[in-house]
């Protein structure tokens, strides 16, 4: 982040903070802050407290639209399952800001050696949870070619693999799927252990998309996919990757 982002970041800050009363929760008094939060890639984030009220405010990146993030969608996502307690709870939202409620625990510990055993246990089932909710008609199937066509065009370079990566978007975007609610970012950095049970942080790039694709991040293969079809959603996921890290250097000015 250069120091015009930092400023631009605190003023957002200040300004939500100052709106606490506008706040989807009764809080005792103005939050404050306690500290920046570290770790994330693409926004800022602080942790702020009022009384024994804790809370996150990411102030959003101004490339949103160059990454491919819709806010209005992340929004409703979030919104439809906040009753199943696997997300954070909303607090405010605006276009360039996000407030939750800090949530307490440890990150996901993907080394132990009952790691598999607990993705099995714990994260497979919350995703049939997430997976189980119905599609509005009024949303869209995500599109994982249009997707990696956005990054591609605008990247000065194109990368070498870049024509194998859009023939396997277009090869799952013409599959007969069902759309789910799809994270598509489904690391041990997003995912808090708490004593309640995980809880699976920013949605930002969450889509109606691959039932196979969190599970596939996971390490995870469902019985009814085929091996090629896995590796397909493999090589997919791999290079949409390469394309969002081309894609946020380019855009912080490393290459």
């Amino acid at each position: 982040m250069n120091s015009q982002s930092l400023s631009d970041g605190k003023s957002l800050l200040h300004q939500t903070l100052s709106e606490w009363r506008r706040w989807e929760i009764r809080l005792p008094g103005k939050p404050s802050l306690v500290k920046p939060m570290s770790g994330g890639m693409t926004n800022l984030s602080y942790l702020v407290e009022s009384g024994s009220r804790r809370a996150v405010v990411r102030v959003n990146t101004p490339h949103s639209k160059a990454l491919g993030i819709d806010r209005q969608r992340e929004e409703a996502l979030l919104r439809l399952l906040q009753p199943t307690g696997c997300v954070p709870k909303l607090l405010y939202v605006t276009a360039e800001v996000l407030v939750t409620e800090f949530v307490d625990g440890r990150l996901w510990d993907a080394g132990t050696v009952d790691s598999h055993h607990r993705v099995n246990r714990q994260l497979v089932p919350l995703l049939e949870k997430i997976r189980a909710f119905p599609k509005p008609a009024t949303a869209s199937r995500f599109s994982y070619l249009n997707h990696c066509q956005h990054y591609l065009a605008q990247l000065v370079v194109r990368p070498v693999a870049a024509d194998a990566i859009e023939e396997h978007a277009a090869a799952i975007d013409a599959g007969s799927w069902q759309p789910v609610i799809c994270h598509h970012d489904l690391i041990p950095e997003n995912i808090i252990d708490t004593g309640r049970g995980p809880v699976i942080l920013d949605w930002e790039y969450a889509a109606w998309g691959h039932p196979g694709m969190d599970l596939i991040r996971l390490g995870v293969a469902e019985s009814h996919h085929s091996a090629v079809g896995r590796l397909k959603l493999r090589d997919l996921q791999r290079g949409m990757d390469a394309l969002w890290l081309a894609l946020t250097d380019q855009l912080a000015g490393v290459v």
